[in-house]
């Protein structure tokens, strides 16, 4: 596939995004899993500056994940002398600082969010904004305007398979199942996307259930195998 379906009809939602920025504004970005939160911050990192933290299960991973995009090393620091640095850079540089997955932020790194956001302008993710679904930062979500991002419609994911089956990246027959790969998994970007290249990879008999059955095992199956390399990777980039 050539392009995410992340950005598929989400120029309305970049656009939003840029705006935002530019008037240097809080922003809540809120839809389900594999919708395309973190794909719209990495591209619009692309089009001005935004360091975006996609770990905030702890403070040190904050500090890991800010500190790599920034090329900082710390020796000899601890983590609150680390925090205390962050800190004070990014209040100094101005520019916005998203914290991406907020849903499991402990209450240190709550306390962390809400000094920065005294400073500068901070962005969030979730998937949903319940007190019981976002973690510790709830507090001061009405301080931010909210983007949703919403899944596919049926009209969408029929576009979405027509363009690949006319680039002749999937088999044709494809076409006459696009309701069923919808159902699939209720419209959701990153996996429709994920189906299709299962698709590009293999013939499939799809006109029967087993045969749609075994296209989304594949699928889990790789889903599976890159969390696996990622979660072997990550020591290395420690």
């Amino acid at each position: 596939m050539n392009k995410s379906f992340a950005f598929f009809e989400r120029e309305r939602e970049i656009d939003e995004l840029g705006r935002l920025y530019a008037l240097r504004k809080r922003v809540l970005i809120v839809g389900p899993a594999g919708v395309g939160k973190t794909a719209l911050l990495r591209q619009l990192r692309q089009q001005c500056p935004l360091l975006v933290c996609e770990d905030t299960s702890s403070l040190r991973r904050v500090c890991d994940s800010a500190e790599r995009q920034l090329g900082w090393s710390h020796p000899r620091l601890n983590v609150i002398e680390r925090k205390n640095r962050l800190l004070a850079y990014l209040a100094r540089r101005g520019e916005p600082v998203a914290f991406d997955h907020v849903a499991h932020t402990p209450p240190r790194v709550a306390r962390f969010i809400a000094l920065l956001a005294e400073r500068i302008p901070i962005w969030t993710t979730c998937r949903c904004d319940r007190p019981d679904e976002i973690g510790h930062i709830w507090q001061n979500l009405y301080q931010f305007p909210r983007i949703e991002l919403s899944p596919l419609t049926e009209i969408e994911t029929r576009m979405l398979i027509e363009e690949a089956v006319g680039q002749g990246n999937i088999q044709m027959d494809a076409r006459k199942y696009a309701d069923e790969l919808h159902r699939m998994r209720g419209g959701n970007p990153r996996i429709l996307e994920e189906l299709l290249i299962e698709l590009a990879a293999r013939e499939y008999r799809i006109d029967s259930s087993f045969g749609l059955d075994l296209l989304d095992l594949d699928r889990r199956i790789h889903e599976i195998d890159i969390a696996i390399k990622a979660t072997a990777e990550a020591p290395a980039r420690k």
